[in-house]
């Protein structure tokens, strides 16, 4: 069991992790700073609903509003986008079979669906290794949200294969018909961006970089590659949409 998810992530865990990071990268001072930012921008979120939830960014076409929610701060990351395009994929899904790898879309939805964590506990939860996990079903749609980057990176031994190995994997999962969409984050595992690079791996990838304070657009491939993980903005600051199946 890895250390870091022997239980369901909460709001007290999510702070805690946050806190040990900042510690470790920056020391203790400002990891106590970042904890009084954080509290101040949590209560600041109803503020962030009336303003960048309001605005809007382009999908394929389609507009989405920002995803604003005070766990984890959406908006001031990559969950700002990643949600919003993860929640319109569950609500336009035709069939009923889904699955979610990573146990993220919990915290900010109740759209019925399978999820498959190997760590983090949970009701529901199914707790299998995603490379392992052999269901009798086929799914309409599978979800994965900032979660696949940690296959086979976070993990002892690392496994840099592991990554498009899981992929593949779930392709298998899928129904005739059926459709996948993953996030990868740029700069965080280099190991999954390699085997991005090509865009071989996936139907369709699209990149999106934050360019401004709460503003994400899309970019080309080099551009998205140029940037670094917590620089300039906190966590990601490029990520990639990985499509697969038909999403005309």
């Amino acid at each position: 069991m890895h250390e870091d998810y022997d239980g369901l992530i909460g709001t007290v865990g999510v702070v805690i992790a946050r806190f040990r990071d900042t510690m470790k990268r920056k020391g203790f001072c400002s990891a106590v700073l970042m904890i009084c930012t954080l509290v101040v921008q949590v209560l600041l979120t109803p503020l962030y609903k009336l303003t960048m939830g309001r605005k809007t960014f382009s999908f394929r076409g389609n507009r989405l509003r920002y995803f604003c929610h005070w766990y984890n701060t959406t908006f001031l990351n990559e969950r700002s986008i990643e949600v919003a395009v993860a929640i319109d994929a569950l609500k336009n899904t035709k069939g009923s079979n889904i699955l979610e790898v990573g146990n993220v879309l919990s915290h900010y939805c109740d759209i019925p669906r399978e999820v498959l964590d190997k760590y983090e506990k949970g009701e529901g939860v199914i707790n299998e290794d995603i490379v392992d996990f052999h269901p009798e079903k086929k799914y309409d749609l599978i979800i994965s949200v900032s979660t696949l980057e940690h296959v086979g990176f976070d993990e002892t031994p690392k496994d840099p294969a592991k990554f498009a190995k899981a992929v593949r994997h779930l392709k298998t999962l899928l129904a005739p018909g059926g459709r996948m969409l993953v996030t990868i984050p740029i700069a965080y595992n280099e190991d999954a961006v390699n085997d991005l690079k090509d865009e071989t791996l996936f139907d369709a990838q699209h990149y999106y970089s934050h360019t401004k304070k709460c503003r994400w657009e899309e970019v080309s491939q080099s551009e998205a590659l140029q940037r670094k993980f917590f620089s300039p903005y906190q966590f990601a600051n490029s990520i990639i949409f990985c499509l697969d199946g038909d999403w005309t």
